[in-house]
């Protein structure tokens, strides 16, 4: 019996992963062209860095936004 409520808890808890991880996807900017320069220091954007696509930051920069909101409290986009 306890084994069943484990493996539905299992089972839910995939399809919610699933379901987040598909949203955080489709919110993504994949299909938009990466800056070649970073908008907030005009370094260089590795290669590496502009495939995956909608990348408007350095890694460093990028880093630097996402302290700041999680400091506020806001979600890191």
């Amino acid at each position: 019996m306890a084994a069943d409520i484990v493996d539905q808890a299992n089972s839910l808890a995939s399809i919610l992963n699933d379901t987040a991880l598909n949203a955080q996807i489709r919110k993504h900017r994949f299909h938009l062209p990466s800056l070649s320069k970073c908008k907030d220091c005009d370094d260089d954007i590795p290669k590496a860095r502009q495939a995956l696509g909608g990348v408007t930051r350095c890694v460093e920069c990028e880093g630097d936004v996402l302290q700041a909101r999680r400091q506020k409290g806001l979600p890191s986009e």
